[in-house]
């Protein structure tokens, strides 16, 4: 898979499958005969190692959103030197279900053929921590999950993972978050100011959408532009560039760099 990067704008192209993950209802599952090893499943692992181990992979942060519910989500992309994308992460907390956790999906040539689901499935009778696995053929269609589960997330990698039914993720949500697309747009949704520091709020143009903010620089022409006239731009499309930052403690900061009006 290849990314185009424009100051952190991503724009990507990807052949998509339909799946299941914790705050997405729309997968299948079917069931699957039990055997004792997947083939070239040590393999599979060694190729999934080697991503997680480099160390030079280029990280490419998507804005990070939340909602007036409470609801948090965000995706990161991991180019190889040819800036091709070889993993994406996509991080999420639903406050309607309780589930929170994050989604792994591994790319090779433009395709994906693994992923990895860690989260807190609060919606069981018994909440619990999962770890999903699954593998995919040249179609992307799934042919392999193994799963294992705990009641603390520390102590899933101490658990031995089981056969389970076949379980597709999809990228489709992953991929809207980093393209900035649909209930994830940048539609100027006003400012915000904690006293010391201006925000330019972006999001889906509904009231209980998604929503980003950017700590504002500089006061440019199109800032001036959308302040003097808020609420008669709220909707406007816009095109931002950004930077994200990480401070000592930790904490991560969106930098506005530039933005432009589109509509």
């Amino acid at each position: 898979m290849k990314i185009q990067i424009i100051y952190f704008s991503i724009f990507l192209s990807f052949i998509y499958t339909g799946c299941t993950s914790g705050n997405d209802k729309n997968g299948k599952s079917e069931d699957v005969k039990a055997q004792p090893k997947f083939p070239n499943e040590e393999q599979l692992e060694e190729k999934l190692a080697a991503i997680e181990n480099n160390k030079n992979l280029l990280v490419v942060n998507s804005l990070n959103y939340n909602n007036n519910a409470g609801s948090t989500a965000g995706a990161v992309a991991y180019l190889n030197a040819e800036k091709n994308t070889v993993k994406m992460d996509e991080m999420f907390s639903d406050i309607t279900t309780g589930n929170y956790g994050t989604y792994t999906f591994y790319i090779e040539n433009g395709k994906k053929f693994a992923s990895k689901e860690v989260y807190f499935d609060n919606e069981l009778k018994v909440p619990i921590f999962v770890e999903r696995i699954s593998f995919y053929d040249k179609n992307q269609k799934v042919i392999y999950t193994k799963e294992r589960t705990a009641e603390y997330e520390e102590d899933l990698p101490k658990m031995q993972f089981q056969i389970a039914k076949l379980k597709e993720c999809s990228l489709d949500r992953t991929m809207r978050i980093l393209n900035q697309e649909k209930d994830f747009e940048t539609t100027f949704q006003g400012f915000a100011s904690d006293g010391s520091t201006k925000f330019l709020l972006v999001g889906e143009n509904t009231p209980d959408g998604f929503a980003s903010s950017l700590a504002v620089q500089r006061l440019d022409k199109v800032i001036e532009k959308l302040s003097d006239n808020e609420k008669a731009m709220i909707g406007k499309k816009l095109e931002i560039q950004y930077d994200v930052m990480v401070d000592a403690q930790g904490l991560t900061f969106q930098i506005l760099q530039s933005v432009t009006i589109l509509n």
